[in-house]
């Protein structure tokens, strides 16, 4: 049995241009940045489906379905460069990855899966504006505290 083309004008729910536009804007993205930055298409649609620039691409004031490719690749560049330079210090980052290690260890999880639900749930954010409280406790204490988060978070 062959694959049934994808059709988008049986879908439905399509009610807005942008909710219409957005799969060929998120597909045309995608492309360009899995062969810009050499990344498999899942890894680029993770790096799109994270940013702002997703999101923006729904506000219809925004009226983003009617750039390019290229010029939307350029923005979501400009937004991940703003991330980067508000990353947290070093000693920060460095905690953080201890912390999604001793997490992955304790509950024998894989480090990714960690970092993803991290990232979802803010803990990622809460370790790092909590560093100077939770950096000097010890690894029990620290875990005990991002699950009270995580409880709080969901």
């Amino acid at each position: 049995m062959g694959k049934e083309q994808f059709n988008m004008i049986n879908m439905p729910d399509i009610k807005t241009t942008e909710t219409a536009m957005l799969p060929f804007k998120v597909m045309e993205l995608a492309d360009i940045i899995a062969e810009k930055k050499r990344l498999s298409i899942d890894d680029a649609l993770f790096y799109l489906y994270n940013s702002e620039l997703y999101h923006d691409l729904l506000n219809p004031e925004m009226k983003l379905w009617y750039y390019g490719g290229i010029q939307l690749y350029e923005l979501l560049e400009k937004e991940k460069l703003r991330e980067r330079k508000s990353y947290p210090p070093k000693a920060e980052r460095l905690f953080l990855i201890f912390c999604i290690e001793q997490y992955r260890l304790r509950d024998n999880l894989v480090s990714a899966n960690v970092l993803e639900r991290f990232i979802r749930l803010s803990v990622d954010r809460f370790i790092t504006d909590n560093f100077e409280v939770l950096h000097s406790q010890s690894t029990e204490y620290i875990l005990h505290e991002i699950d009270m988060f995580i409880k709080k978070r969901r």
